[in-house]
């Protein structure tokens, strides 16, 4: 089985056409005449246990960071679908007083866990895991970062995280070491060929352990854009809605991919 797992940090106006609400709600709906249902990470924990069956057609999807878009704009179209997210939460934005709208409140997540929806961790601040390994090769930086994100979430959601989803494109050995200390999956984020790491760049590739060239499209083999029970659990992929799969025509081949035989 290959799940497909698409991510992104709620709507935005990066580029043209936006990724807005409505551009979401067509992604959606391809995954629901697919025949696709949203799984959370404790689904997959269950099955790549064996302990668990998922859907005929599971999908993930993802969203990193606590944008206010996410619970007033995605929330109802996913209900709409039948879906349910997997919430990534760098927790410095909820204790600031950062500007009106663009972040939840604590009680705007309860709402998404009210809907069924999966809480991880996202750091406190969102730093760079290659930045905070070099300048601390002991990891004591990067553990700071977590724990005071966990007890952010413990204190106000009542969550004991057990997820966790990297910053940016990148990673290091460090920081892999200190996650698996503490969570049971480790997740990336696809937006191109090549990882930043403590060591270098490095093609997503070789950070999954499969083989092949890249693709035409600007990414990894199509094998690395999926999970499977031979997956490394703390190298999840995920790949970013605004990037390779952000047209419809390639959202539906990328969903297509996982059915093939």
């Amino acid at each position: 089985m290959r799940i497909p797992i698409a991510m992104c940090h709620g709507t935005s106006r990066r580029r043209q056409p936006p990724l807005d609400a409505q551009h979401l709600e067509g992604h959606f709906r391809i995954a629901a005449e697919l025949g696709f249902q949203s799984i959370s990470y404790d689904d997959l924990a269950r099955w790549r246990a064996g302990e668990g069956t998922l859907p005929q057609r599971p999908i993930m999807f993802d969203f990193d960071h606590p944008a206010a878009s996410i619970r007033h704009e995605i929330l109802p179209l996913m209900e709409g679908y039948g879906f349910a997210g997997n919430l990534f939460v760098h927790t410095a934005p909820l204790t600031k007083a950062y500007p009106t709208g663009e972040w939840m409140t604590w009680g705007e997540i309860r709402e998404l866990m009210e809907a069924g929806w999966h809480i991880g961790s996202h750091m406190h601040n969102h730093f760079k895991m290659s930045y905070l390994a070099q300048h601390d090769p002991s990891g004591a930086l990067i553990r700071q970062q977590f724990e005071r994100c966990d007890a952010l979430l413990k204190a106000n959601l009542g969550v004991v995280s057990k997820d966790f989803a990297y910053t940016s494109t990148t990673w290091s050995r460090v920081a892999e070491e200190e996650v698996k200390k503490r969570y049971r999956f480790g997740r990336l984020w696809i937006i191109g060929t090549h990882y930043e790491t403590d060591e270098g760049p490095v093609r997503f590739a070789e950070l999954s352990g499969v083989t092949g060239p890249d693709e035409a499209d600007g990414g990894p083999p199509h094998g690395a854009r999926y999970i499977t029970r031979e997956t490394d659990a703390y190298r999840l992929p995920s790949m970013e809605l605004e990037y390779l799969i952000y047209e419809a025509d390639a959202f539906r081949r990328y969903l297509e991919g996982a059915l093939a035989p």
